[in-house]
C-alpha cells in the first residue's frame, strides 16, 4: 500500500508538502499541487484521515445531522448531501451523514471525544432541543434551518412564507378560488417543525388577504401519507381546483390520488410546487415551482461551518 513518502517520492517533494497540499493548513502552489495529485492517482494513494489527525489534532470530519432520510433520499434530499459533501471534500473535509435521530447522544460523544470536528443540523424545529444541547455542551455546529431564537447561531433558511404566498398569488390570478395546501413534515405536527410551521402560517395569511378559505393538510414522510391526505381533500371540497405542496416527497402520491379522481392536469387542475428546479423539470406533466435552491443551501451550510471551525 503506497504512503505519504511514496507520494512525495513520485512528486519531487518534501512529506511536509504533501501534508500541506492534502489538509491546506499552509498555502502550496497550484503547480506542485497538481503534481501531488497527480502521483496520488499514479499510486492509488488514499489518506488516512485518522492518522492526519493523530498528528494533527484535527480529523477533519463533520456530520450532517439530516433525520429524516431513514427510507431513502429524495431528489431534492439528495441534492442537500450532494452539494454538503462536494463543498467538504473540496475544503479538504469528510462528511458523515447521520440519519438516527435516536441515537443523536451517540453523535455528541463523538464530538465530545474529538472524533467530529462539527455538526451541521437539518430539519430544524421551531423550538429544538438539539440546539439547544449543543449550545449548552459548547460544541461547534451550523444550521440549515432556524428557531425562534438564532442568536450567535450561523445559519441558512429559505423562506417558505413567502414562497407559499408567492403560489397562492399565483393561482389566485390565474382564476383558482379553492386551494389547498399539502405541506410536507418529516416529524409529528405538534413538534414544531420549522418549514411546516412557517408554510401554514403564509398559505394562512395569503388566503386572508385575497379572501380564500383556508383548506390544508400536514403530511408525513411517505408518498402514502399524502396519497390519503389528497384523496381526503378532495372528497370533502370536491370544488377544489389546485393545490400547492411543499416536498418531492409529496409528489407521486398526491398525482395518483388527482387521477383517480379523473382530473387532468393542467386542464382540470392545477398543481403548483415549492421544490428544487430540478425536480419541476424532471417529472411529468411539468410542475410549476418556486424554486426551493437545495444544493445552494447545502453548499452554505457546510461552508459556514468550516470557516467557524477554522
Amino acid at each position: 500500500m503506497p504512503t505519504m513518502a511514496d507520494v512525495a517520492k513520485r512528486a519531487g517533494v518534501a512529506v511536509s508538502t504533501v501534508s500541506y497540499a492534502l489538509s491546506g493548513v499552509r498555502p502550496v502552489s497550484e503547480r506542485t499541487r497538481q503534481r501531488i495529485m497527480a502521483a496520488i492517482a499514479e499510486l492509488g494513494y488514499h489518506p488516512n484521515i485518522l492518522a492526519r489527525g493523530l498528528a494533527s489534532k484535527r480529523t477533519r470530519i463533520i456530520a450532517l445531522l439530516f433525520p429524516s432520510v431513514i427510507g431513502g433520499l429524495s431528489q431534492v434530499q439528495l441534492e442537500f448531501v450532494n452539494a454538503a459533501a462536494e463543498v467538504a471534500t473540496q475544503r479538504g473535509y469528510a462528511l458523515l451523514l447521520w440519519t438516527s435521530p435516536r441515537e443523536d447522544g451517540e453523535i455528541l460523544r463523538l464530538t465530545r471525544e474529538g472524533l467530529i470536528e462539527g455538526l451541521l443540523l437539518m430539519e430544524i424545529r421551531v423550538h429544538d432541543p438539539r440546539v439547544e444541547a449543543l449550545k449548552a455542551f459548547g460544541y461547534p455546529f451550523c444550521m440549515i434551518g432556524r428557531t425562534e431564537h438564532n442568536e450567535g447561531i450561523s445559519f441558512v433558511d429559505f423562506d417558505f412564507e413567502q414562497a407559499i404566498r408567492l403560489c397562492t398569488r399565483y393561482l389566485f390570478e390565474l382564476g383558482h378560488r379553492n386551494i389547498a395546501f399539502l405541506v410536507y413534515s418529516p416529524i409529528s405536527p405538534d413538534l414544531g417543525y420549522g418549514p411546516a410551521v412557517r408554510s401554514l402560517t403564509g398559505a394562512r395569511a395569503a388566503c386572508e388577504e385575497v379572501g380564500l378559505p383556508f383548506v390544508a393538510r400536514v403530511c408525513e414522510t411517505d408518498a402514502r401519507a399524502t396519497y390519503r391526505a389528497t384523496r381526503e381533500l378532495l372528497e370533502q371540497h370536491p370544488s377544489l381546483t389546485a393545490v400547492v405542496y411543499t416536498s418531492d416527497v409529496q409528489y407521486s402520491g398526491m398525482m395518483q390520488a388527482i387521477y383517480e379522481r379523473g382530473l387532468r392536469i393542467p386542464e382540470d387542475f392545477s398543481v403548483v410546487a415549492v421544490v428544487s428546479s430540478r425536480f419541476a423539470e424532471m417529472v411529468t406533466p411539468p410542475i410549476t415551482a418556486v424554486e426551493l435552491p437545495a444544493a445552494e443551501m447545502g453548499r452554505i451550510g457546510v461552508d459556514l461551518l468550516i470557516r467557524h471551525l477554522e
